[in-house]
């Protein structure tokens, strides 16, 4: 019996060995944090080769994958994506019940490993962050100076509806949490910030990008060396009022904002800025993007059914970029777009699936 067991410990570990050899190339690895450090599990899926923006997208364990409203942070080869968690059995789209913010990881943009819900909402009803606040739209920014990684979200408090808008601040350690609560800010008016975006700027400087409630304006104000705190705020001058989810990203001398009109859940035409100056004058540019999604029927002129979220660089690569968007109605859904930039345009193309391979 002894001998049996041994013999069949052996056997197994060694195709353990076997089977994590020949795949770890092709899928991620999941890290479950346990008292004792990190422990490895190794999970297949051999349909993820691929991107299909506007499908149901799943993790490497099958599961949904629940994070609108987000954007990515890139550290030692891996994406982490970030965007809302909700709560089991909430509704998918419009209407779901907030539980927080959820971080994925992934090598390859396609598999992507859960780290569950990162930031949880409080079960202390005296909290900023209290069950049934509502809680949208986080990006997370690492401060080089402290070493903390900063998240960023949109805060409503509970029990005041849409009065006022904050700007929620929470900090870790680790790109993957947990996240502790810091504070809020009542940021651009004294109505609070709508829709918003973090830009770190080419000589590091970090920038709180957001519509300002009071006039529906997009502003700008510089945070403080260590994150906590908007400077003040100025016009974004050149972009259109009522300029939602908003996106920036640089190159080669020219700012570039992909944004949205403002109509509620439903999506509207794309609106594409360019400037040289952060500040602007922007100037406004034709659609940068083409093509119908075959999925709803719905084509470049209302953003495919999306609304832009972020836009991302492919990492250690010149001129490959990703633009993210979200289908809020029926159910959550994410459009993720390759692009690049030529004449110092951007120009998005409808793909129906895609990989890192597409960029020439």
């Amino acid at each position: 019996m002894k001998r049996k067991k041994i013999f069949g410990l052996s056997s197994l570990l060694l195709i353990a060995m076997s089977f994590t050899q020949c795949t770890k190339s092709q899928e991620e690895v999941a890290v479950t944090k346990s008292g004792s450090g990190d422990v490895a599990v190794v999970k297949t899926d051999a349909n993820a080769t691929k991107i299909f923006p506007g499908q149901v997208w799943n993790d490497i364990y099958g599961k949904a994958i629940v994070a609108t409203g987000g954007g990515i942070y890139y550290e030692n080869g891996f994406y982490h994506w970030y965007g809302e968690a909700k709560k089991a059995g909430s509704s998918p789209g419009k209407g779901g019940i907030d539980a927080g913010m959820h971080c994925y990881r992934s090598r390859d943009l396609i598999n992507w490993n859960d780290f569950g819900v990162v930031l949880p909402l409080s079960s202390d009803p005296n909290s900023d962050i209290a069950d049934g606040c509502i809680f949208q739209r986080p990006k997370v920014v690492k401060n080089n100076s402290t070493g903390k990684y900063v998240a960023f979200f949109k805060l409503y408090l509970k029990g005041e509806g849409y009065t006022r808008t904050f700007l929620g601040i929470a900090t870790a350690t680790s790109p993957t949490g947990p996240f502790t609560y810091v504070k809020k800010v009542l940021a651009t008016s004294n109505k609070g910030s709508g829709d918003f975006t973090m830009f770190k700027d080419t000589n590091g400087d970090l920038y709180h990008i957001a519509v300002r409630r009071s006039d529906r304006k997009l502003v700008k104000a510089k945070m403080s060396s260590d994150y906590m705190t908007p400077g003040t705020y100025s016009e974004m001058t050149g972009v259109q009022t009522n300029t939602e989810g908003p996106a920036i990203f640089y190159k080669s001398g020219v700012y570039h904002l992909l944004g949205s009109g403002s109509n509620g859940w439903d999506s509207t035409a794309p609106r594409y800025f360019t400037s040289s100056s952060l500040g602007g004058p922007w100037t406004s540019q034709s659609n940068p993007c083409t093509g119908t999604n075959p999925i709803n029927g719905v084509g470049s002129d209302l953003t495919w059914g999306g609304q832009s979220t972020f836009i991302f660089p492919i990492e250690g690569h010149e001129n490959q970029y990703v633009a993210m968007f979200d289908i809020w109605v029926p159910e959550r859904r994410y459009i993720w777009l390759p692009f690049r930039v030529d004449n110092q345009k951007m120009h998005i193309a409808w793909q129906n699936s895609w990989d890192l391979t597409w960029y020439p």
